[in-house]
Formats: C-alpha cells, structure tokens, sequence
C-alpha cells in the first residue's frame, strides 16, 4: 500500500502458492533491461526475452526441479533442449498473458500487495510480518527491489486472467460419476508369471554373439573421462558461523528490531495521502505540504469526519475506499516515517502532515493490540543468530564481487582467492560429468564448467558459479584420465550372462503370447496360478501399472476373460479376471475429491485454449539460443 510496495518484494524461491499453469514463476527482468544489443532468446508481440533473464530462470527451475527430486536428481535432467524448451515456452506464456492483461486494464492494488506480502510465512517472526528477515531474504536471493515489486504484481494480475477463463468451468456430475465408479471397480484376478529362467537351459549363443554386440555398442562399455579438482567455496553460512557477537551488539540489535522479537504488538491506522512524485521541485512539495495541513486542521476540529474526509480527499487508491483504513499492522511494516509516526502516537490521536517518499500523510491512530513478548535475556540466541545471519550476508555481498574477479583476473590459480577467503585449498575424489566423488555441494553448473574445454585443457579456473543460494564455488582441475574403454575380456563373462538373460527373456514373451491365445480360444487354463486377489485402479496391490491398465482393459462380457503384457524386468505376465464387482455406491468424498480435480483439469484446458488464441494472434520468435545446451 502506498510506499509500503515501493519498499518491499518478494525472493524469487518464495512465491505464492502454486497457480494451476505450469509457469508460476513470473519474472519482470526484461523491464529493467537495458534495450541495447543485448542478446535474447525470443521475441514476444515485440517485445524481447533477453538471454540474462532466461539463465535466471532456467537456474530457478533447475533448484526447484532439485529441491523436488531430492536424490533423484541427475545434471542430464536439467541441461537438455526438452528442459530448455520447457522453460522458454513457460515465458513466452507469460508474456502473453501480461500483454492481454495489460490490455484488460487489470491492475493489482496497493493493498492486495501489501497483503500478500505480509502474509507470506516466510517473512514472519512469532507470526508478525518482519521487515528484517524480509529484507534478508531478499539480499540473499540477489534481487532488486523494484524486480521483486513487479514480479508480484504480475503474479497476481496474471491470475485475474486466468480466474476470468475458469471461473466458468463445470464439470458435468454425471461425468464425474461415472469416473467415480470406474475408479470403485474391483476385479478378481490370478496371476500366471512365465519367467526367463525358466528358459535359460534352452538359450544356444553364436560362439560370436559376445563379440559382436561388444563391438556394435563400444559406447556401453567405455569409462567416461574423469578429472581431480581443487576448489574454493565462499559460503554466507561458513561467514556466519565464525562471527562473535558482543553483549552490547546484541542488546542495541534487539532494541531496533523490537517488533521481530517482542511478539506482534500491532497497530492499526488510517491515513489521508496527498502524493508528491518523485522528484517534484520544492514549490510543489510545498503546496502538497500545506493541502496536507489544511486537512489536518479540518479533521482534529472534527475527528468523526476523517473516514468522510479520506474518501474524497485522500490520494491512496488502496485505502481511500475504506475512509484511509489501513488494518492492524506491526513495527517496522510500514516505511520509516509514517512507522515512527504511528508507533509514537496514542489511541484517537490525529498528526500531520508526515513527509514519507509517497507524498505527505495525515494519521489517525485508531487500537492498538497485542501484548510485549518475551525480554533480551529470553531470545538472546535468537538475536545473536539473526545478527550474524545479517552481518554474514553483508559481507558474503563484500567478498561476492572481489572473489569472482580473482577468480578470473588470476586464472592459472585458485591460491589468491583461496588467501582472499582466508580458507586453504579444498581437493576432491575423482568424478566425471555425471557426479561421482565431486566437491560437496557441487550442481550441473559447475560439472559443466568443469568438463568446458578451457578449463580441461589450459588447467584454468572455473567461474565462481552459484551452486547453491548463498553460496560461490571455484574450480581448477589438477588431474584428469582421459575416457577409456573397457577390454572385452573385462567384460564378457557379465555380458554373455546378460546376452543368454535376453534370449531366454523372448522365449518367455513368446511362450506367454502363445499361452495367452491359447486361454482365450477356451483351452484349459492349467495350473500355477496364484490365488484369486481383488483389485481395484486405486488399490492395485502387487501388480505393475502395465498390467493393471491391461487387466482393466480387459473384456469381462465374458469370465473368465484373460490378458496378458510384457514384465519390465523380463518374462511374460499372464492375468485371469474371473469375478467383476461393481460399485454399491459412491463415497460422497472421492465425489468431491474428483471433482476438484477434475475442475483443475478442466480450467486448466480452458487457460490453454485461452493461451493458444493470444500466441496464434501474436508474432512469437524463438532463437536456436534458448534450446541449445551451452558448450
């Protein structure tokens, strides 16, 4: 709300919750771009995504996709034309969905942003919103104020687009009803596993089929290049750690910062705002000066007027409508003048003209709320910790800028920034492109810059490259092997196994393809199947996802009815249904749960179309840049 906005924004990892498109990372970055020559990776009805932006968010998409995968991450994930492609057309969206929201006149108040902002978790202490740990946030994730205040707004613009398309979506119950009980469906099942082993006394190899495949795929059996590292990692938690915090810091840290500890002693307010812009010469700053004061004399003869005198007078599209009403808020929400000015007054009282960035305000104080929370004493821990967290990531700013350009001024050797950090050089295990004994909390950014040619060949410094938040890492190869290939004689014992494996794998397929037509022109089923077992979509038991869809698939006009498909690890599965039980009824809650997610699918839809009539009518172009892998 009013300059509250002009102050704050949002960390690119904090966002709100998830939209139902799959682009809810919105980035303003091409606004604060320098037109120029710089490069871009599209263009969008004119208007250009520059490669800087792109990088930007290929890298939040990578965290997130890690963050999500946890273990299961691989570099090859994120670093391929599919990953890239993904990524752009999530921002071509983007921008077509701003331009049809900027061409609708949509636009995000003041007050909605204040209030997201201040309700975000993230940025609260003892459930109050924290101007301190927000502004922390915001240091660490490396963005501007004026990206972070842009890129909510259109957030929330943006999902006004999409509410106008969804908000009309319906889902037939019939529909819904009939998926419902199709889910509820139980069948009877036994099972009939036709396994390779089982054939493997029967498997005859070509006294050259080893040979052979070796040499047709060499690719198999090589062992990638590897290198050895030594590296050099700048970490604002590794600054933070090795601060001290005298008593005195503490104590004055604490003070300032009252409302981060305290607990949430709020106030609540109502202001009338006659702006200024900035920038305006002193005769204009005098003439709102003087408005403002006329208003303040008019309202303290007659304080029941003031919600009257704010509707008409006040200049504050957020608030004015509610006659100035600002709502409770803490300490150190609102910008400094008007805070300091609020938290000094007392309940009805009435001051101004306050001079703030925005213009000149008059406030009326109307409760206070809350109790003071615990002393100095009861959260000094916490105190000493946010002040180093705070100190640490000034300094990780300081140290920032001077470790990359050693980094790069001195590329034959890591020992200057080493010396610069104070720390020795750290030395890894061997490790290939694809991970193995790497540096702790090395990422694919930095096995790429590592495996660069410059780097393998001239033995030069890597980048300081992010590979974390709030944390820089440099590298330079000191060993590498080359890629090798495995002797045949190293490997064929494992690849006959493996040969004769695959062989008796397809004489099982074929002998289950056999049996199955078998069972179905009405032979008779034989022995070996397991017990009969009921399934259901939703509770398949043992059964792989193939076999479930088969089994499901199944024509049961007739029982018994017989299916058949392939085991992913070898072999050949065959399924007898020999009971259907249909649904007595269906559960009012997976109804509903349904129901909703069909509703998401739906809307979803209906923003694609939406999405897909803006891009057909807008010029799109894509450079080969934004899907090609950097080399």
């Amino acid at each position: 709300m009013y300059d509250f906005v002009h102050k704050q924004k949002r960390i690119a990892q904090i966002i709100l919750a998830l939209l139902i498109l799959p682009f809810a990372f919105f980035g303003m970055e091409s606004y604060f771009q320098g037109g120029g020559r710089e490069p871009h990776v599209a263009e969008v009805g004119g208007e250009k995504i520059y490669e800087r932006e792109f990088d930007r968010r290929l890298r939040e998409q990578q965290d997130r996709m890690r963050e999500a995968l946890g273990a299961q991450a691989r570099p090859e994930m994120f670093e391929g034309a599919e990953f890239r492609t993904a990524v752009i057309e999530g921002m071509i969206q983007e921008r077509l969905l701003q331009a049809a929201a900027n061409a609708s006149g949509l636009r995000v108040s003041d007050a909605q942003l204040q209030a997201v902002i201040a309700g975000q978790p993230e940025f609260q202490e003892n459930g109050a919103f924290s101007l301190a740990r927000y502004q922390s946030l915001l240091r660490t994730a490396g963005m501007t104020e004026v990206m972070y205040q842009e890129r909510v707004r259109t957030e929330l613009a943006l999902s006004q687009v999409q509410a106008a398309f969804t908000a009309g979506t319906i889902v037939p119950a019939s529909v819904v009803d009939r998926v419902v009980r199709a889910l509820d469906q139980q069948r009877e099942a036994s099972q009939l596993a036709i396994a390779p082993e089982s054939f493997l006394a029967e498997v005859k190899l070509e006294a050259d089929a080893v040979q052979k495949f070796y040499e047709a795929n060499r690719r198999q059996f090589e062992i990638p290049e590897q290198v050895r590292v030594e590296y050099v990692v700048l970490s604002q938690a590794a600054l933070a750690a090795q601060l001290t915090v005298a008593p005195q810091e503490a104590r004055e840290f604490y003070e300032q910062n009252a409302s981060q500890f305290r607990g949430a002693v709020e106030r609540q307010a109502s202001h009338i705002l006659i702006r200024v812009a900035p920038g305006a010469d002193e005769k204009t700053k005098a003439a709102a000066r003087e408005q403002a004061a006329a208003i303040a004399e008019q309202v303290k003869k007659a304080p029941q007027t003031f919600a009257d005198v704010a509707r008409k007078r006040s200049e504050d599209p957020g608030s004015a409508a509610q006659g100035g009403d600002l709502g409770f808020f803490a300490s150190g929400t609102m910008v400094k003048a008007f805070d300091q000015a609020v938290f000094a007054m007392k309940p009805g009282e009435i001051v101004g003209p306050v001079e703030s960035e925005a213009g000149f305000h008059v406030i009326r104080l109307t409760a206070v709320r809350g109790e003071a929370g615990p002393g100095f004493e009861q959260v000094r821990a916490k105190v000493e910790e946010e002040l180093r967290r705070t100190r640490a990531s000034r300094r990780f700013a300081e140290l920032a800028d001077s470790f990359t350009n050693t980094v790069f001024e001195q590329s034959e050797t890591l020992k200057p920034a080493a010396d610069l950090l104070g720390q020795p050089l750290q030395t890894s295990g061997w490790f290939g492109r694809q991970g193995g004994d790497a540096p702790k909390g090395s990422n694919e950014r930095l096995l790429a810059a590592v495996f660069a040619e410059d780097v393998l060949r001239d033995k030069r410094n890597t980048a300081a490259i992010e590979v974390a938040p709030g944390v820089l890492m440099a590298a330079r190869v000191v060993e590498n092997k080359p890629a090798r290939l495995r002797p045949l004689a190293e490997v064929s014992a494992a690849l006959e196994k493996r040969l004769r494996f695959e062989r008796a794998s397809e004489m099982a397929i074929d002998a289950g393809r056999k049996r199955l037509a078998e069972l179905r022109a009405g032979k008779d089923a034989g022995t070996g199947w397991s017990p009969p077992q009921m399934v259901n979509r939703q509770q398949p038991g043992a059964l792989p996802e193939a076999a479930v869809r088969q089994l499901f698939r199944a024509d049961v006009s007739k029982l018994p009815a017989f299916v058949g498909v392939e085991q992913p690890g070898g072999g050949y599965l065959l399924l007898r249904v020999s009971r259907v039980v249909e649904s007595r009824g269906i559960d009012p809650n997976a109804r509903a749960g349904f129901a909703r997610q069909a509703y998401q699918l739906a809307a979803q839809e209906q923003v694609s179309a939406y999405i897909a009539s803006l891009r057909s009518a807008a010029k799109v172009k894509l450079s080969s840049a934004a899907t090609e892998r950097p080399q």
